[in-house]
């Protein structure tokens, strides 16, 4: 129902064309790859044979080892992957290094394709609702509905100015891999979504004096794809002690519509496909029914009263 990646969501600025520019040793990974990716409807080539790979940058990634080839793209204002098994030469400018294709296809590449670009990439999408990166256009809605009841206080004209904006999109989404999303219907930003990671004693986005109010009254849910010593895939014995903490908030003009249920699904989708964590937490307020409703429906149990 829910489908992460962005290659299926979004044909206007869609990934098209993937480069090669490999050596013997990917062979036979990038023949898998190459299936892969054709079957997503994206056309491969062999860097011999992408004559019009600059014409189509907007829509071209190379995957290549040569740091030659690297610095050359680079240069070009083509996107590439560097690829390498094991460090051995400085691969400049190269969106991301990677070390294999077992779990990478189109939408994984688009992403970062994106990023790279200095666009935001589209997360998931639904039926009704589209999750992608914060764009500057989106900042006016975004302060307006963090204005509204239980917004987030973090939502405000002082977090969002275009300096913090850029520096987030560089620590969040192309350091960690995640951070708060917009969402938007129709076209429109209806809200946020996201991730952040979870500090055990921040309780900052209630602000100060909702802070001393409620001291020891907010609540925790965990949610495991499998059970307390799984992780996010089910991998017992495999964990990572990595903890996100799912945020959100939504127009009080959408909310009792099954958006903020629809959101939160495709977020921790994208988490149990994308990101390497063992644990998700949610804290809501005692007095917050609606919330505390929607992380049952979501699968969070309370694990504690801090």
């Amino acid at each position: 129902m829910y489908k992460t990646g962005t290659w299926n969501m979004d044909k206007k600025d869609r990934l098209r064309k993937v480069v090669f520019d490999l050596g013997d040793e990917w062979k036979e990974e990038a023949e898998n790859l190459r299936e892969r990716l054709r079957q997503e409807g994206i056309v491969c080539s062999i860097l011999t044979d992408a004559g019009s790979a600059v014409l189509q940058k907007r829509e071209t990634v190379v995957l290549t080892d040569s740091a030659a080839t690297g610095k050359w793209l680079s240069q070009e204002g083509i996107v590439y992957f560097g690829c390498q098994r094991r460090e051995r030469a400085w691969l400049d400018g190269a969106a991301l290094v990677l070390e294999g294709f077992e779990e990478i296809d189109a939408g994984y590449l688009e992403e970062w394709m994106c990023r790279a670009q200095g666009r935001p990439a589209k997360i998931a999408g639904t039926k009704r609702l589209l999750l992608r990166e914060i764009d500057e256009k989106d900042l006016s809605e975004l302060v307006r509905i963090g204005k509204e009841e239980n917004g987030l206080a973090l939502l405000n004209e002082d977090a969002f100015t275009s300096e913090r904006l850029r520096s987030y999109f560089m620590t969040a989404y192309r350091l960690q891999g995640y951070g708060l999303w917009s969402v938007l219907h129709g076209g429109k930003v209806i809200g946020c979504c996201g991730f952040a990671p979870y500090e055990e004693n921040d309780n900052s986005k209630w602000g100060i004096n909702e802070k001393e109010k409620l001291r020891g009254q907010i609540w925790t849910y965990r949610m495991c794809h499998d059970a307390d010593t799984a992780d996010m895939n089910g991998n017992v014995g495999e964990t990572d002690d990595r903890i996100l903490e799912l945020q959100y908030m939504l127009d009080m003009a959408y909310r009792r519509q099954g958006f903020g249920t629809e959101m939160c699904r495709a977020a921790l989708q994208y988490a149990q496909e994308r990101l390497d964590v063992n644990e998700i937490r949610l804290r809501i307020r005692p007095d917050n029914g609606a919330s505390q409703a929607l992380a049952r429906k979501l699968g969070f149990k309370k694990i504690a009263e801090n």
